[in-house]
């Protein structure tokens, strides 16, 4: 199958967003304080802000929408070679949910993989249904995420505000940082899957349904993408790079919530969400137009190698933070600054290893591992 250039551009960027994302969870306790009061002063609130704006919850969604092309092509060829095509999903979606499971225990409690193979295993049947139906299904969803996770936090927050905030729990906290930074891997491991299976696995319906209705719409309008011909509809049409700029700021100005009324939980459920949308789509639509320039191939060629072998990349993210936070025992030492300049080392470094890797090899090893498990060949 003919390698499209955008798609793994569009994979290598969202992995640099991921890594700036990921690392904050690597470095600092998430979990019982509060970052919007973690990161408060000086430059700290100004890269969060940035993070606000332009990384959190606008990477993921490329991911999810790739996710969902992705399958869509494979469905393609599977149909073009008179295979069945549910076996071959199923295959590799349950892989994806062992690898994912791994690496949340072993090395990153915020891993994203085992929730998309968990959401797809569900959703699987409608890639199979017509076009019209997969849109429809994505809008339903939609709007029961809307009506069961934006709106009761509005409506709390409006009622009472002074439980809009996180509640920080500093002992926990001292705790959780006494053991990160302890230098006992067996620990260190043991408090990741706590945090792990308490705060991302899917253990109930309630926590399946909000995962259903915020990835499934997005990897379902990437299946529709993939069938419809969006990509090349985008490349066509001049009118998008209007689209782009209109999602952009309207993206911005819903994200801006969460800065404009600093730390609200209504704020960021107001606009989170739907902005990181916003931010997502206009991200995809600009790299989309820009990937026809080969001025831009040129340049961000480097980071389309990432794009090729991005689930390894992915894993070997986690497996550098894991090594720099814990062996120096960083977890909760650093400022912002310090964080994302680590994150970028470890993008650049992985830039380089990618292009000494593709000039002897032509997959990534864990592309590889899950392409023999998918087809069983």
């Amino acid at each position: 199958m003919k390698r499209i250039y955008s798609l793994d551009i569009l994979r290598g960027f969202s992995l640099l967003g991921i890594i700036l994302m990921n690392i904050v969870g690597f470095t600092h306790d998430i979990f019982h304080l509060d970052p919007f009061f973690t990161f408060q002063y000086g430059l700290n609130r100004v890269l969060y802000a940035f993070n606000i704006l332009f990384i959190q919850q606008s990477f993921y969604p490329i991911f999810a929408f790739l996710f969902g092309y992705g399958l869509m092509m494979m469905k393609d060829s599977a149909d073009k070679r008179g295979d069945a095509f549910l076996p071959i999903i199923y295959r590799r979606l349950i892989a994806l949910f062992v690898f994912g499971i791994l690496h949340g225990i072993f090395l990153f409690s915020g891993d994203i993989l085992q929730t998309y193979a968990v959401v797809m295993l569900i959703g699987a049947p409608l890639l199979f249904v017509d076009k019209k139906f997969s849109v429809i299904a994505s809008i339903i969803l939609f709007g029961y995420y809307v009506m069961n996770h934006i709106v009761p936090f509005v409506v709390n927050g409006l009622k009472l505000p002074r439980y809009d905030y996180v509640i920080n729990d500093a002992d926990r906290a001292a705790y959780v940082a006494q053991v990160f930074n302890s230098g006992h891997y067996a620990d260190i491991i043991a408090l990741n899957a706590q945090h792990f299976f308490q705060y991302f696995f899917v253990t109930d319906v309630q926590g399946l349904l909000f995962r259903l209705s915020s990835l499934l719409p997005l990897m379902l309008m990437g299946s529709y993408a993939r069938r419809t011909g969006w990509f090349e509809r985008v490349i066509e049409d001049k009118r998008n790079i209007k689209w782009a700029i209109g999602l952009m700021i309207s993206g911005l100005a819903l994200k801006s919530l969460s800065l404009i009324f600093y730390g609200r939980y209504s704020a960021e459920a107001a606009g989170g969400y739907i902005g990181g949308v916003m931010v997502a789509a206009s991200y995809m639509i600009s790299i989309i137009k820009l990937s026809e320039s080969s001025r831009f191939r040129q340049i961000t060629g480097p980071m389309s190698l990432l794009g090729r072998m991005s689930f390894t990349v992915y894993i070997l993210q986690s497996v550098i933070m894991f090594i720099i936070t814990y062996s120096f025992k960083l977890y909760g030492q650093l400022n912002l600054i310090e964080t994302y300049s680590i994150a970028l080392v470890i993008y650049m470094s992985l830039i380089a290893f990618s292009w000494r890797y593709f000039s002897r090899f032509k997959q990534g090893p864990l592309e590889y591992l899950w392409r023999k498990i998918t087809y069983l060949k």
